[in-house]
């Protein structure tokens, strides 16, 4: 229930006060601010009903007969004489005034008048009967709407980009002072479709078409388009907007921007024109070119693509050109490729393409890069296939080839050794005969050195051979370069003197350490010696220095006063065949291999050979440089070969097919005590072996009969009873898969003809000694 009126003896009687008092209670009830006061005077309020004092926060009993424009401290949007005139008139007043409560709080009100006049027999009374509403966050909100607004057009207007806005319809409301300023057009020729007038005329229909068809769908906007600037150039431009959505999720229009992207789309002309050129380019290429994605899908290909399959380009896409692979290749090669695509490592392999049609698969080597973006991702691959299939074929034939002279050397090398075994035993038979005249020594002792020679010819034929195509195999060790040196000068030393010459040797009395193989260092310096020895004439000198230089490395130095060298034979002289002596007599000899051997002995053990000298008629100095040695010093010595060989006879099976060769060895061992026996084929040395028990065999490789001296090796080896103490190849094979083999098959030594009778004593003894050797390891090259 309505609380009773505070102003009943006012408003009583007559039908004011009952109409007041009917109102009053009406808009209390619906929580309107309700009052009243009279028009005229003071305009003292005559009621001042629960409303009003909880809106304005003034009791009843302190606001009736109080002014009204006093009390309430009213801010009037109009002059209060207007208000009061349109009351007058009209009867009645609406609007906005501001109020200020008695806690000092401002607030807005929706404010209401109406006059209502006294009837019959009563004194005339006007009074303005007035009602609020508090509309003070409906107004704060709308501030706060302005202010946003305004922050919003500050924004836009200082952002770097154009910017605008269009209602529900696609109607533009708003356009940034960038787009103004841009297009020359002032606030009102954007709005609606005004803002259409700026974009070139081609352009302008599907720009419409486009804005209204995502406005009706109520979708996202994107478009590029050319614009006039105020300048009158013409710019291109991404035109761009988000549908903006209401509380409720109604679609209040958009909110876009406008870029200009002129500078992009030329960089996207030249790079079209740049693809274009490069297409041209690859078509022109006798290569198939293609690009893939990140991911390592082909997404182009050059015309030689069709030309060579017989295939469209799109059989090529993605990871169609799988297919075309020979079906021997293609799991390795996708492997490979998926590799580079992962690693981002530039892709190479070499395989099979084919064709449609039943097309020949040929050879072609695939190369790829990839080109990487600005973060160092790739962005995409290039590559090209090259057809290398003649070059395939010419190298398979080459290699062939390669395998049929490897052939013919050995064969050579076996074919040129054999003769020499035997001229060589019959030398030796020869020296052991009592009584010989001075004449006869002198014939032997050339017979030998020519044997020598020619031995040392094929054997560097042969070794140049393997070291050009790298098939030495090097037997490291730690040894000292400087007792290796000496030891090896000091073996030569007879050689030297013997062609009248002096040698001089200048050696650190401290190891000097190098890792290498002691046999083919010694092999190296060997020749260098040779070459000293064959172009310094007698009376001349051969000086071998040696020292360690700050490089961490030794120099080997042999210096000789002979014929010298002219400046442009200097830089050859280490190839194969380079020969000094070109005169037709050939007074120095030699095939012109010996110091290419060296270089490649060298180099296989990281060194580094030259030569200098100072001109024709001064002298030559070879310098060998090897990188020294750093690990610890051996702990071991080399086992000293004993001082003497036991005497015992021994049984000897010799099987040789050349006739001469077993004769003389056999007559050789027979000089020593030993009882042989010679068999003169594979089959005849077995038969033999069940029959004579030997205690030594002594074996050819490459014997007549359908049984070569492999087969003999496992045919012994494998009979119980039949096996010997010590069983040798004797062959004239002697390349590093030979000695593989014929130990294999079951021989302890393998030695390369000619060997010197000399070293038969030493030879025998591992037979009695249980498999030492004076000198030698089991199963190395003998000599």
């Amino acid at each position: 229930m309505p609380e009773p009126c505070p102003t009943h003896d006012a408003c009583e009687g007559g039908p004011v006060a009952g109409e007041l008092r009917l109102k009053a209670a009406l808009l209390d009830q619906v929580s309107e601010a309700a009052f009243a006061w009279e028009l005229g005077g003071t305009c003292p309020i005559v009621y001042f009903g629960p409303g009003a004092e909880r809106l304005l926060g003034v009791p009843a009993g302190d606001a009736i007969g109080r002014s009204r424009h006093d009390l309430l401290s009213a801010g009037f949007p109009v002059p209060l004489a207007e208000i009061e005139g349109a009351l007058e008139r009209e009867g009645r007043w609406a609007g906005e005034l501001r109020h200020t409560a008695r806690d000092g709080r401002q607030i807005l009100i929706e404010s209401r008048m109406r006059l209502v006049e006294g009837g019959e027999g009563l004194e005339r009374r006007r009074v303005v009967l007035e009602t609020g509403r508090d509309i003070t966050v409906r107004w704060r909100a709308a501030e706060d709407l302005r202010e946003g607004e305004a922050r919003f057009r500050t924004m836009a207007d200082h952002a770097p980009v154009m910017m605008w806005i269009t209602d529900p319809n696609g109607s533009c409301t708003y356009a940034n002072r960038r787009w103004l300023d841009f297009t020359g057009q002032s606030e009102s020729d954007v709005l609606g479709l005004g803002w259409l007038d700026a974009v070139h005329p081609e352009d302008r229909p599907a720009a419409a078409e486009a804005l209204l068809g995502a406005s009706a769908r109520r979708g996202t906007y994107r478009m590029d388009f050319r614009v006039r600037r105020a300048d009158g150039a013409t710019r291109w431009c991404i035109d761009s907007a988000s549908p903006q959505l209401g509380p409720r999720g109604e679609f209040l229009g958009f909110i876009g921007t406008i870029i200009d992207i002129t500078d992009r789309k030329h960089a996207e002309l030249l790079l079209q024109e740049s693809e274009a050129r490069f297409r041209e380019l690859a078509d022109a290429m006798p290569q198939i070119v293609w690009t893939a994605d990140p991911e390592g899908r082909i997404d182009s290909c050059s015309r030689q693509w069709c030309e060579r399959t017989g295939a469209a380009v799109s059989e090529a896409l993605g990871e169609g050109w799988v297919s075309f692979l020979h079906p021997d290749d293609r799991e390795r090669c996708l492997a490979e490729w998926h590799r580079a695509v992962v690693t981002g490592e530039p892709y190479e392999s070499e395989f099979r393409f084919g064709g449609v049609d039943g097309r020949e698969h040929r050879w072609c080597l695939c190369r790829a890069v990839p080109v990487r973006g600005p973060e160092g991702e790739i962005a995409r691959w290039y590559g090209t296939a090259t057809d290398i299939h003649d070059q395939k074929c010419a190298e398979a034939r080459l290699k062939e080839a390669d395998q049929r002279k490897d052939e013919f050397l050995a064969m050579l090398a076996h074919e040129l050794r054999n003769p020499l075994g035997p001229i060589r035993n019959a030398v030796e038979i020869l020296r052991r005969v009592a009584g010989q005249p001075p004449s006869l020594a002198r014939a032997c002792g050339v017979i030998d050195r020519q044997v020598s020679h020619m031995a040392r010819l094929v054997d560097d034929l042969l070794d140049v051979s393997r070291v050009a195509r790298g098939r030495i195999q090097l037997r490291k060790e730690r040894c000292d370069l400087a007792r290796l040196l000496r030891e090896t000068a000091e073996d030569y030393r007879s050689t030297l003197e013997a062609s009248g010459l002096s040698l001089e040797l200048a050696l650190p009395a401290e190891p000097v350490w190098v890792s290498g193989d002691p046999t083919r260092l010694s092999q190296a310096i060997s020749n260098v010696l040779h070459n000293a020895n064959k172009f310094t004439d007698a009376g001349g000198r051969v000086t071998v220095t040696l020292s360690a230089t700050s490089e961490r490395s030794a120099a080997l130095r042999v210096r000789d006063t002979g014929i010298g060298m002219e400046p442009a034979m200097l830089g050859r002289m280490f190839e194969p065949f380079s020969q000094a002596d070109r005169s037709l007599d050939r007074s120095r000899g030699g095939l012109g291999l010996g110091l290419s051997l060296v270089k490649g002995v060298v180099e296989l053990h990281g060194g580094a050979v030259s030569a200098e000298s100072a001109g024709t008629g001064r002298g030559t100095e070879i310098v060998l440089r090897l990188p020294l040695s750093r690990g610890p010093e051996p702990s071991l010595e080399r086992a000293a070969p004993p001082s003497g060989v036991d005497s015992r006879s021994l049984r000897v099976l010799i099987i040789e097919d050349n006739q001469d060769a077993a004769e003389t060895l056999q007559a050789l061992l027979a000089m020593d005590g030993h009882r042989v026996e010679v068999a003169l084929s594979g089959r005849a040395g077995v038969e033999a072996a069940r029959s004579f028990q030997p205690d030594v065999i002594l074996c050819d490789i490459g014997l007549p009969g359908g049984m070569d001296g492999y087969a003999v090796a496992r045919a012994l080896k494998g009979s119980a009873g039949l096996s010997p103490s010590l069983m040798i190849a004797l062959t004239g094979y002697g390349q590093e898969d030979d000695r593989r083999r014929v130990l294999e098959a079951g021989f302890d030594l393998h030695v390369v003809k000619p060997f010197d009778p000399t070293s038969l004593p030493v030879l025998l003894a591992r037979s009695r000694s249980g498999g030492e050797v004076a000198g030698g390891v089991p199963g190395r090259p003998g000599p």
